[in-house]
């Protein structure tokens, strides 16, 4: 979980900007964001918002908060539920609890990326705070890189498992099953999301009730979400556990253009030209290269700033925390190859979060 002076901190850095703005205080509203401001990580049956104002003070409203818990310094709880039934009308209940702790005829801002009946509060002039909010995110602060630190273990866990124990004949769908198995054992907790790619024989996709051939490479691009945070990374193997000279050239092809991407890496450098030159450096491997973009930002969200694409006007900064993902693709390949990254971009240079071997069997 987060920290609480974490939480402190990054409510502190808000109402810097609040203040700026020349507003009062502002009202929370989305998930994630309450979790980001407060540690508070509510049922995804739930909602839960927040008041901060420019003070310092912070009201949560949710349906079972612990006040030593969370960064807060009043709980205003609603009814998530009556004799074990929870009420449908979840927000409008969240709404009517927070309101008691919001001002009124004062100049207000709200994240309006959560609940309607929440935001609504802050009334229709309140200044929307969404773009403002994820400006703070960009940067990671030492808890949130924890808690993606776990997530990033958590998915090499399950590459443990797969090159453990793929072969040929197993079926994608149980296989998936077990390598879910696997994070949970590991872990002591169910993910609330696992990834994007569990296919055999196929660049990406969900995984099928089918056999898995040999001959055909086993893309797993894992994304397990843990304490809100999402980890990104993608492994290949080779199902019959030996891969095509082919295969293993393409794969240390890919383990250059990863390094060679890490070594130009610097904050202010815009994202665009870094794609240009790796997608340079990739075109000689004699596959179709990067037909996608090569990574992007993860946090609470699993693609976040800074997005390393041609199609974003995005640059490199310090506290960032994001994917590479090169891959190559042919037939020749039998569908193909991606191999993805984590990294930190701090004050001392860029860290490699992901430990994990990139080679095929």
């Amino acid at each position: 979980m987060l920290t609480l002076d974490g939480c402190r901190t990054r409510q502190k850095r808000l109402i810097e900007q609040l203040s700026k703005a020349g507003l009062d205080g502002a009202v929370i509203t989305h998930r994630e964001h309450v979790y980001y401001f407060t540690n508070f990580r509510c049922h995804y049956n739930h909602v839960a918002g927040v008041w901060i104002d420019t003070c310092g003070r912070v009201t949560l409203s949710g349906a079972t908060p612990d006040i030593e818990t969370v960064a807060a310094d009043e709980i205003i709880a609603y009814p998530a539920q009556k004799f074990f039934t929870m009420p449908m009308e979840q927000a409008a209940l969240c709404a009517e609890a927070l309101s008691k702790a919001v001002p009124k005829n004062k100049r207000l801002g709200v994240d309006l990326e959560g609940p309607a009946a929440i935001a609504r509060i802050a009334g229709p002039e309140a200044l929307d705070l969404t773009k403002n909010i994820l400006r703070l995110r960009r940067k990671k602060a030492p808890d949130e890189v924890a808690a993606l630190k776990r997530s990033i273990a958590a998915s090499e866990s399950m590459y443990a498992f797969a090159k453990a124990n793929i072969r040929p004949g197993l079926d994608e769908l149980d296989f998936y099953a077990s390598i879910r198995g696997a994070v949970i054992a590991a872990d002591g907790c169910d993910p609330e999301r696992l990834g994007n790619d569990f296919r055999s024989g196929a660049g990406s996709a969900a995984p099928r009730k089918r056999a898995m051939q040999a001959g055909e490479l086993y893309v797993l691009d894992a994304g397990p979400s843990l304490d809100g945070y999402h980890a990104d990374n993608c492994r290949t193997f080779a199902v019959d556990r030996q891969g095509t000279s082919v295969q293993h050239e393409a794969c240390r092809r890919i383990g250059e253009a990863l390094a060679y991407a890490e070594s130009l890496i610097k904050p202010g450098l815009a994202c665009r030209e870094h794609f240009e030159k790796v997608k340079t450096l990739m075109s000689k491997a004699g596959h179709s290269g990067l037909c996608h973009h090569l990574g992007h930002g993860i946090g609470l969200q699993a693609h976040e700033a800074p997005q390393l694409n041609p199609e974003f006007d995005a640059f490199f900064e310090v506290g960032d925390v994001f994917t590479m993902e090169p891959g190559l693709y042919s037939k020749e390949l039998n569908a193909g190859i991606r191999l993805e990254q984590n990294y930190y971009l701090g004050e001392s240079g860029l860290e490699i979060l992901t430990k994990f071997p990139l080679p095929l069997v």
